[in-house]
């Protein structure tokens, strides 16, 4: 059932204002980050000079970069004109500085690549021809935007992959075996921390061969390499192998049309084993309003940039994929304080 509409606030003259300088705010603090200029400020407040030549760059456009970001929140800034002194704030020491275990700066990867910028500098042409201008789609092996999502993830993969665990907690337990297929793996970080998590669970994971290396370094790093094996190639084409008692699709589906989506789900189900299970988790729009629904909505529009068909689907579209490729209505959970939903379903 959809959600009521909600009320939004007015349209002033500030909010217009606010929402067509929101691009410079992002432009800010995604050089300070490529600049690693939070490590310079490490041990200040320091002046532009100091900054400058930590950074290598000229003292003058280090000043008005300084002062910009400090307008917009970003950087603390004291003194008179010409004498500043610019330091960290709270927090920025944590997230933005990269010798912090909790370091979130890679996130700009991925949430304002240079892929998405170009594209959404070309929207209105766009939305006009109702299609991707791209030669390459998402859909190619060669699409740059897959190397960095895959080396550096979102900020929820691992609270929705957690969210996944604990959905299927009961059921992935009582299993004598665990064998686990990722789709579209990517940094494989679903089926790793569900392999984390329950011991007895092994990983393969499908997606081209370009991206492989971010999961198999993942795997490394998590200790998992001994319970993770690979598949390189197309979704669509490539021998899935199996069965396995559990298909993971993350924010997958999306790329393609519902159609598309439904003939990949028939694959998936042919390789389940007696029992398995098939869990799609990812964005829906028309579940929560759309102030909840902000980053699956901007995923849409991301989607009619790079892709043919793409589009965030409704939660009753997935329950229809679901249901034409043979697998019965699943259990649907949502994820606290995430606009995401999961779909946890058997075969017929």
């Amino acid at each position: 059932m959809a959600a009521a509409a909600s009320a939004p606030g007015p349209i002033t003259r500030q909010t217009i204002l606010e929402t067509l300088l929101a691009f410079k705010r992002t432009s800010l603090l995604r050089t300070a980050i490529e600049l690693r200029l939070f490590d310079a400020l490490t041990a200040g407040p320091h002046g532009a000079d100091h900054v400058a030549r930590a950074i290598g760059a000229p003292a003058r456009a280090t000043r008005v970069l300084l002062t910009a970001l400090a307008s917009a929140g970003l950087v603390t800034e004291h003194g008179a004109p010409g004498h500043e002194e610019f330091g960290l704030v709270e927090g920025a020491d944590r997230l933005l500085v990269t010798t912090s275990p909790d370091y979130a700066g890679d996130a700009a990867l991925v949430a304002a690549s240079q892929q998405e910028w170009q594209s959404m500098g070309s929207l209105t042409d766009i939305v006009r021809t109702g299609s991707t201008h791209l030669d390459q789609d998402a859909g190619s092996p060669d699409f740059p935007y897959w190397q960095d999502f895959a080396a550096h993830g979102t900020f929820a993969t691992r609270p929705v992959a957690q969210a996944l665990a604990d959905a299927l907690g009961t059921w992935a337990a009582g299993r004598e075996e665990l064998r686990l297929l990722d789709v579209g793996c990517g940094h494989a970080l679903f089926g790793l921390h569900l392999a984390r998590t329950f011991d007895h669970a092994r990983v393969t994971g499908i997606d081209w061969a370009s991206i492989l290396p971010h999961a198999r370094h993942n795997a490394q790093t998590m200790g998992l390499a001994d319970r993770a094996t690979w598949i390189a190639g197309d979704v669509f084409e490539q021998d899935l192998r199996g069965p396995y008692d559990l298909v993971v699709l993350a924010n997958f589906l999306p790329q393609y049309s519902e159609e598309d989506g439904t003939r990949l789900l028939r694959r998936v189900r042919s390789a389940l084993a007696p029992g398995g299970r098939v869990a799609l988790a990812g964005f829906t729009v028309g579940d929560f309003g759309p102030q909840r629904e902000f980053g699956g909505r901007m995923l849409s529009l991301l989607l009619l940039a790079w892709t043919r068909h793409g589009e965030v689907p409704t939660s009753e579209g997935y329950v229809r994929m679901l249901r034409r490729a043979g697998f019965a209505d699943p259990d649907v959970h949502d994820t606290p304080g995430l606009p995401t939903r999961l779909f946890i379903a058997a075969p017929h």
